[in-house]
């Protein structure tokens, strides 16, 4: 009798420690990161490359690499697009929390050129 007591106890135990290792594979999921959080990282990452890349732009245009309609295509086709996703930021932003920046008549934000590398 004292056998079997101890081979249930045992039973029960090694139940525990199987439910124990598996549970977290059938368990509740973690929350998933919310898809405004991912898509705030990538324009994130996106502004900075774009504002990496006008700096360099700025640096070859200064070292004579670019022909000025060189420089003034490529410059204006990165400023528009790094304007645009800080655009977007500033909407992904304001879902969240209310923004302090200066907004024109329309409710925008108003981006001064030293925001996307004008420096002319």
């Amino acid at each position: 009798m004292t056998g079997l007591l101890l081979s249930l106890a045992g039973l029960w135990i090694l139940l525990a420690a199987v439910w124990v290792a598996v549970w977290p594979l059938f368990g509740e999921r973690r929350a998933t990161q919310p898809d405004a959080d991912i898509e705030r990282q990538e324009l994130e990452a996106e502004k900075g490359r774009l504002l990496q890349e006008i700096h360099e732009l700025e640096l070859d245009f200064a070292t004579g690499k670019l022909s000025d309609e060189d420089h003034a295509a490529i410059d204006a086709r990165l400023k528009g697009r790094a304007i645009e996703v800080m655009k977007r930021l500033d909407a992904l932003t304001s879902q969240t929390r209310p923004a302090s920046h200066h907004r024109d008549v329309r409710g925008e934000k108003s981006y001064t050129g030293s925001e996307v590398g004008i420096t002319r």
